[in-house]
């Protein structure tokens, strides 16, 4: 592959792994001198010396506790790089019960196939059925390195030839490589603690926790490889049971749930000891305390959500968690300051008892909010989420404060920014503005005369 069209592939995904990531301080960082880093990547790239060494721990408490990794946004470029390439042909071989970090199959198709799996079981709600429900105990930290990238692996050999088309005959075995850096990086022996390290043992489990694990085992949550490759890791066995075995089987990173006929239930809990040997084949188990069984009417948690045969609720701690924000947004003083976070959790919260069709809890929150946030936002009734007044937008406000002039088909916004700008001349005073005009009226009037002397 040229020079040329290697860099134009590395901008196109550069472009991509900044998206909604812009404001990020690793975007911004990479983007006040992109071109001669993307440069310096490339050439890293070709003589195959990059390397992931760059990452940052840290731990997020919602909705629990757990251990997230980031890397620096030249390693996310390498990701996307590397994810992208492939994800034509990883969609085709995962199996639909699959929802893990796919387009439009995120939690919400994932509670939609339950719910689907369930009404065809019970036909219509009418015959008894089952729900069985396991949890994997340290999915992501005890995973083999090695069994990720032959998943990987296998998915470029069997696409070569399209791979080779689309690119060069050398392009396959540079994204083995690639994979290979991405996947035994091992960013807990490099990486920066941006948590404090007793966060780490007042809440987080040695099992669930990246730190201590030998080489080879563990991947890290939040990096893209790793949600891709955990999507292929247990596709073979989602695969058995929907399949081979016929149990109605959805899939969700670490969460599975069973739907079966009560006829059924003893030919589907006699298949457990079978997917115990296998997930221990792949060093992960079953989370001996998180597992239900037990007949549909009664509802079930997953998700976050209670689910019941005609209804799904959101669930209580998370509700609770919404109302708890609100009420310390409504109580900040300066509420200007904290507007785009207000609004962000605001449509996060409403747009999760939106998909559940949690109305009455919905219309309770928006009432909860304070008198104040409406100077700003509007809601909108047929999204049933708050939006910007078109004073107040993002680029509305940067333009009032650093008095921008855009070139924007938006007129208001130009006339809003020449507004500002008399009145910023009006602040260094009428002087200064007089003496401005009367050397503009001495240039005007010397071009005068020196067009009547010619």
């Amino acid at each position: 592959m040229t020079e040329e069209r290697f860099f134009a592939l590395l901008y196109d995904t550069m472009v991509e792994a900044r998206r909604k990531k812009r404001y990020g301080r690793d975007c911004a960082d990479f983007e006040r001198n992109w071109a001669p880093l993307l440069v310096r990547m490339m050439r890293t790239l070709q003589e195959k010396t990059f390397r992931v060494d760059h990452n940052y721990a840290f731990l997020t408490s919602v909705p629990k506790w757990r251990e997230i990794f980031a890397t620096r946004f030249d390693g996310r470029i390498a990701d996307h790089l590397l994810c992208d390439t492939l994800a034509p042909y990883i969609e085709k071989i995962l199996h639909p019960c699959t929802f893990n970090n796919r387009k439009n199959m995120g939690g919400q198709a994932a509670i939609n196939h339950v719910m689907e799996d369930i009404f065809e079981v019970s036909e219509g709600y009418t015959k008894p059925c089952r729900v069985i429900k396991w949890d994997l105990k340290g999915f992501f930290q005890n995973a083999l390195c090695d069994e990720i990238f032959r998943s990987f692996a296998k998915v470029i050999d069997d696409n070569q030839e399209d791979i080779t088309n689309r690119f060069d005959e050398d392009f396959p075995s540079f994204m083995k490589w690639l994979a290979m850096v991405c996947i035994y990086c091992n960013p807990a022996k490099h990486c920066e603690r941006r948590t404090p390290k007793h966060f780490w043992m007042e809440h987080i489990e040695p099992e669930k926790s990246l730190f201590g694990k030998p080489p080879g085992i563990g991947t890290p949550i939040g990096r893209l490889p790793s949600q891709i490759g955990m999507g292929l890791y247990l596709n073979d066995e989602v695969k058995w049971l929907n399949e081979e075995c016929c149990i109605r089987t959805t899939l969700f990173m670490d969460d599975g749930i069973e739907v079966v006929a009560e006829d059924s239930h003893v030919h589907a809990l006699s298949y457990m000891t079978e997917l115990r040997k296998r997930l221990a084949a792949k060093g992960i188990r079953l989370n001996e305390r998180k597992f239900y069984d037990q007949p549909y009417q009664n509802g079930f948690e997953f998700l976050g959500s209670h689910i019941k045969p005609h209804r799904i609720h959101l669930n209580n701690k998370t509700y609770d968690r919404a109302v708890e924000h609100m009420e310390e947004m409504n109580a900040a003083e300066d509420k200007l300051r904290y507007l785009d976070h207000f609004l962000a959790s605001f449509n996060s919260y409403t747009g999760q008892l939106k998909g559940r069709t949690d109305f009455g809890r919905l219309s309770a929150l928006k009432d909860m909010m304070h008198p104040d946030w409406k100077q700003w936002t509007a809601y909108n009734e047929r999204r049933m989420c708050l939006t910007y007044l078109p004073q107040y937008t993002i680029k509305s406000r940067l333009n009032d404060k650093y008095h921008l002039k855009l070139k924007h088909h938006d007129t208001s916004r130009n006339h809003r920014a020449q507004e500002h700008a008399l009145h910023r001349e009006d602040e260094h005073g009428v002087a200064a503005q007089q003496q401005r005009l009367q050397g503009y009226q001495m240039r005007r009037g010397s071009g005068r005369r020196a067009a009547t002397a010619v």
